[in-house]
């Protein structure tokens, strides 16, 4: 994770599309409220949710794609194809909604190819562009001060 931690490059000139939304399955156990937060930063976009499994057998999510560490080798390398594709598509703005130290997660969130990346506070803050200190259940106000400060920051109209 340190070697992947890089500086923060001023994205405005890319033209992302979609929201991805990356979270902690031991937080949530439907990612309906999840899906709803991605939508209304942009409603008309490509929606793509990525669950990380603590545990394989409570893989109840019916819209997210999952992930454990069992996709990773012992070098770091990642195994499963379709985080690959997470990873690598260029998402108008991902959102990091996880609070618990998660060495998967904030890999995952470092190298993602979002334009714009947003989440709560984690020990590598360095992971997130933007960094919205609320209480893990208030969804509701996360979503008011994301909106809130992507209008500000000319991400969203």
């Amino acid at each position: 994770l340190q070697k992947s931690l890089k500086p923060i490059q001023n994205s405005q000139n890319k033209i992302g599309e979609g929201v991805g939304v990356l979270f902690d399955s031991r937080d949530f156990q439907d990612e309906k409220q999840l899906e709803a937060l991605a939508k209304c930063v942009s409603a008309t976009s490509e929606i793509s949710l990525f669950v990380y499994l603590e545990n394989q057998n409570q893989s109840n999510f019916s819209v997210s794609e999952v992930f454990s560490k069992k996709d990773f080798t012992v070098l770091g390398a990642i195994k499963n194809e379709k985080l690959i594709a997470f990873i690598d598509k260029p998402f108008k703005i991902l959102i990091s909604y996880y609070h618990r130290e998660n060495v998967f997660l904030e890999f995952v969130t470092s190298q993602s190819k979002a334009d714009f990346k947003a989440g709560l506070p984690v020990k590598n803050s360095t992971v997130n562009d933007l960094i919205i200190k609320t209480d893990l259940g208030d969804i509701k106000l996360f979503e008011q001060e994301l909106v809130k400060y992507l209008k500000i920051l000319n991400r969203i109209e």
